[in-house]
């Protein structure tokens, strides 16, 4: 089967493509991750399965949970690393080879989406190599499309989005009723590039949310 990387493009607006959507998570549940974040508010239930499994149990390394009661794509959490720690790796390698494994098996024969998994500041901090070589060598059997691109935190993202908006309000302040549509376009574009709103703040602000938003 196919092995492909996909350079600088966000998936997140290409889930519906694929038969199968593959997760890093943590053992200690943690969804701030640019991909992982996005996925728990495009996909709810992606957030309240993890949520169920116990805090911080290290007996869930290298287990997936398989998600496939939204139809069309069947989403796979697979827990490939520990706490999240700002400066050392904290990828298991073992666990994302088992998780690997289990999915090509689990899913031979489909066209499958992931990232570059284990490599990011949110799913291990690994070594990139090693990740891209496991990827590629445990999942012979998957049409699989992994999509390398520069993953920055939820919070960071609507940093961005909110200098672009104040600026926008500042050149328009004046003027009431531009400054309203300019608030109504703030919120519109949160919820297109799958970003926190009032109503999905809870997957957004947790206890881990300084700690990764660094």
């Amino acid at each position: 089967m196919a092995f492909t990387i996909i350079k600088n493009k966000e998936p997140i607006y290409e889930t519906d493509n694929y038969d199968v959507i593959l997760i890093g998570v943590s053992t200690h549940n943690t969804l701030m991750g640019n991909f992982q974040g996005k996925m728990g508010i495009k996909y709810p239930i992606v957030e309240k399965v993890n949520n169920k499994t116990p805090f911080g149990d290290l007996r869930k390394l290298g287990k997936r949970i398989t998600i496939d009661k939204i139809g069309k794509p069947i989403i796979s959490l697979m827990y490939i690393c520990t706490y999240p720690s700002i400066k050392t790796e904290f990828v298991d390698y073992k666990a994302l080879e088992n998780c690997l494994k289990t999915a090509n098996a689990e899913f031979k024969g489909k066209k499958v989406m992931t990232t570059v998994l284990g490599s990011t500041r949110f799913d291990g901090r690994g070594n990139r190599r090693k990740c891209l070589k496991l990827l590629k060598d445990c999942t012979k059997d998957l049409d699989l499309y992994v999509y390398d691109y520069e993953q920055i935190s939820l919070r960071e993202e609507m940093v961005r989005q909110s200098k672009y908006f104040s600026k926008m309000k500042e050149q328009y302040k004046d003027d009431k009723e531009m400054c309203k549509k300019i608030v109504e376009l703030k919120k519109e574009m949160l919820k297109k590039t799958y970003l926190p709103t009032l109503n999905t703040s809870r997957s957004f602000k947790s206890k881990h949310d300084e700690f990764l938003n660094f």
